[in-house]
């Protein structure tokens, strides 16, 4: 993770091709980047209950049909700056085999832990981004990501920020994995492991116990369960909605953070980017598009770029605007369909 800084310019697009969404091991199982998730609401159901979170309403037509989509902040049009408290729950996981995985601890070969980088990443910490010869500002990754993403208003309303709060980290929690319900495997670089957790022992055992023994994290929060190589659910992460209404459910991801690793997809902060921006832009899972579920991330996986701070170099993804799933006009800085303008055409699925 401590690689050595850019000798040049802060920004270098990667796009990596051709890679399987796994491990280098022959024998490890495929890993998926993001778990699918089901559509929790529609739209229509969303914006008749509200929302816990603060969130605002944007609307766009494509061949006679209208979609509407809620995302985390307020309008880009109104200037105004939203600000959501995060909780990190870091986890230490023990599997049958004696291994133990915890985001608390100094991750391999470091003097810090996975949940201690997360905080020091430019998801909570502010960077300069410029894209193309346009500054949209020194602020947090997410926050630089949607302010391009609606640059038409927000170049004339320049106080709109969506940033996520200086995180409060919960007590680490520590759970022992049945065989059954997780294993692990071996890692990209010899001797080290990585684990799988089963998505029922997530579901059954952890995310509905930490809800309940936290009332601290409510509706209006965002929690980010935090594991240190392993792949919750089979995946390196997903977000999801707990209850069955957006007013009262808890928004919340789980995610990976991979070290060592080899293929860049598994980089620090690029699942963690993913996730914090697909529920930025659908914190419901209720966002319809012509391409499918507004999902900012899935279409960019391999896009990683490198971001110089503090000394230190983080590796985030691309992300789509809203133009790339065909909204128009496009409301994006120079019009580009992703932060980096890595595709210069809009989703396949919308023809």
């Amino acid at each position: 993770m401590k690689l050595p800084t850019l000798p040049a310019a802060s920004w270098l697009l990667i796009v990596a091709v051709n890679m399987p969404l796994a491990t280098a091991q022959e024998t490890s199982p495929v890993i998926l980047r993001n778990r699918p998730a089901a559509q929790r609401f529609t739209s229509d159901q969303v914006e008749a209950a509200g929302t816990g979170l603060p969130t605002w309403i944007g609307k766009f037509s494509y061949k006679g049909k209208n979609y509407h989509y809620t995302m985390v902040g307020s309008d880009p049009s109104k200037g105004s700056t939203t600000t959501v408290p995060v909780y990190i729950v870091p986890l230490k996981l023990t599997f049958s085999d004696g291994t133990v995985f915890d985001a608390s601890t100094d991750m391999i070969n470091e003097t810090i832990s996975a949940t201690e980088a997360v905080i020091e990443s430019p998801i909570f910490q502010s960077a300069p981004f410029t894209e193309g010869t346009i500054d949209v500002g020194t602020t947090q990754y997410i926050d630089a990501f949607m302010r391009a993403n609606f640059w038409d208003s927000v170049s004339v309303n320049t106080g709109y920020h969506m940033l996520v709060g200086n995180p409060t980290v919960l007590p680490v929690q520590a759970y022992t994995v049945p065989k059954g319900s997780g294993s692990t495997m071996a890692g990209p670089v010899k001797p080290y492991k990585r684990g799988t957790l089963d998505q029922n022992f997530i579901d059954d055992n952890i995310t509905p116990e930490i809800f309940k023994a936290f009332p601290q994290i409510t509706p209006g929060t965002f929690t980010i369960f935090l594991t240190y190589n392993v792949f919750p659910g089979g995946a390196y992460g997903y977000h999801d909605v707990y209850g069955g209404s957006s007013s009262t459910g808890l928004t919340y991801a789980y995610v990976s953070y991979l070290e060592p690793y080899v293929q860049l997809i598994d980089a620090d902060i690029s699942t963690l980017a993913h996730e914090v921006a697909e529920w930025t832009d659908d914190p419901y899972i209720s966002n319809e598009t012509p391409c499918g579920i507004l999902e900012v991330g899935d279409p960019l996986n391999y896009a990683i770029f490198e971001i110089d701070l503090n000394g230190m170099v983080w590796h985030p993804q691309d992300l789509a605007f809203v133009g790339y799933f065909f909204q128009t006009p496009i409301p994006s800085v120079n019009g580009w369909l992703t932060f980096k303008n890595t595709y210069m055409t809009p989703c396949a699925n919308g023809s």
